[in-house]
C-alpha cells in the first residue's frame, strides 16, 4: 500500500490558522475563511481558508510538508468566473459527514455508476456501443491493482504545482486528514450532473492515493486535477485504470477521446490526471 495522509491530525476549527501554535510551517498571506453558502442559520460553519491572491508554488509545497502536523490540506482553487469569497466551488451544497466516505467500497461505487451508465433503454437499446467500453463490456470490471511508484507522491505533487497556478488560482487550507476528503467536506458541486453526492468520489480518490500515489492539487467549479506518482505503465493496466476513470468522470472520456481504450493511451505513464464535468 502506498503512502497516504490518513494519520494527519485535524484542528477543531479554522481559527487555528490565524492563531499562535497553529502548526503551520510558514506565515500565510492575506486571506479569509469561507463558510457554507447553504446554511439555514445565521452562523454558517467554516469550510476552508482562502488566500486573496494567487500563491507561490513554494508556499503550497511548504504547507504540504506541514500537513501532518497542522491537519490543514493545501488545495488550489481555480475559478475565472466567480467572485472570490462567494465562490460556486465551495459550500454550494451542504457538506457530507466524513463517515459517509467510509461507507463506500471502491467496487460498489464503480458498479453502481457503471450499471447506471450502460443501462439499456427498452426502445433504444444499450446506452453505449461496446466499442466505447472495450476491452470491457456491460459488466463492471471493478478496481485494478496498484501502480509502481516512480517518485515520492508529495515531492511529485510539488513538482507539478507550477502547471496549475495562474492569476485565477487561489490557495486554500482545508481541515481534513487526507486530500481526497476535500470534495465531500467543502460542499463541492462540480460533478452534480454525474452524481448527486460526492462521498463515493472521495472514496475512489482515497483508493487512488493508496494505489497510485495520487494527490489532489486543484479544484474548480467543474474540474479536478491530481498528481500521480504511480501511473499505469503498460497498456493493459492503463485500460483498467481508464475503466475506473470512466465511472469517476465519463464526460472526460466521451467528449475527448471517445472510448476507454483511446483514453488509456493518453494516461499511460502520465503523472497528472485531470477531470471535468459538464
Amino acid at each position: 500500500m502506498l503512502q497516504d495522509d490518513r494519520d494527519a491530525g485535524a484542528p477543531a476549527d479554522l481559527s487555528a490558522v490565524f492563531g499562535v501554535g497553529s502548526g503551520l510551517p510558514v506565515e500565510l498571506p492575506p486571506g479569509e475563511v469561507l463558510t457554507e453558502q447553504t446554511a439555514l442559520t445565521g452562523d454558517p460553519a467554516p469550510l476552508c481558508w482562502i488566500s486573496h491572491e494567487a500563491p507561490e508554488p513554494r508556499l503550497v509545497a511548504a504547507l504540504r510538508g506541514g500537513h501532518r502536523r497542522s491537519g490543514l490540506w493545501p488545495l488550489l482553487l481555480c475559478d475565472s468566473d466567480e467572485t472570490y469569497g462567494e465562490r460556486c466551488t465551495v459550500g454550494v451544497v451542504p457538506p457530507e459527514p466524513l463517515d459517509h466516505i467510509d461507507r463506500w467500497r471502491v467496487f460498489d461505487v464503480m458498479q453502481r455508476i457503471w450499471d447506471g451508465l450502460v443501462q439499456a433503454d427498452d426502445d433504444l437499446g444499450p446506452a453505449y456501443d461496446l466499442e466505447v467500453l472495450a476491452p470491457f463490456d456491460y459488466t463492471c470490471p471493478g478496481p485494478t491493482h496498484a501502480g509502481a511508484l516512480l517518485a515520492d507522491p508529495d515531492v511529485l505533487a510539488n513538482q507539478q504545482l507550477p502547471k496549475f497556478v495562474d492569476e485565477d488560482t487561489r490557495l486554500s487550507l482545508v481541515p481534513v486528514q487526507r486530500g481526497a476528503d476535500v470534495l465531500t467536506v467543502l460542499g463541492w458541486s462540480g460533478a452534480a450532473n454525474h452524481v448527486s453526492r460526492t462521498a463515493g468520489l472521495s472514496a475512489m480518490i482515497r483508493s487512488w492515493e493508496e494505489r497510485f500515489g495520487a494527490r489532489i492539487l486543484r479544484l474548480g467549479p467543474d474540474r479536478l486535477d491530481l498528481s500521480v506518482a504511480a501511473p499505469p505503465q503498460n497498456l493493459d493496466h492503463a485500460k483498467a485504470v481508464a475503466a475506473e476513470h470512466w465511472t469517476f468522470c465519463p464526460d472526460r472520456i466521451l467528449q475527448e477521446t471517445g472510448s476507454i481504450s483511446a483514453y488509456a493511451q493518453e494516461i499511460r505513464g502520465r503523472r497528472t490526471w485531470s477531470f471535468w464535468w459538464d
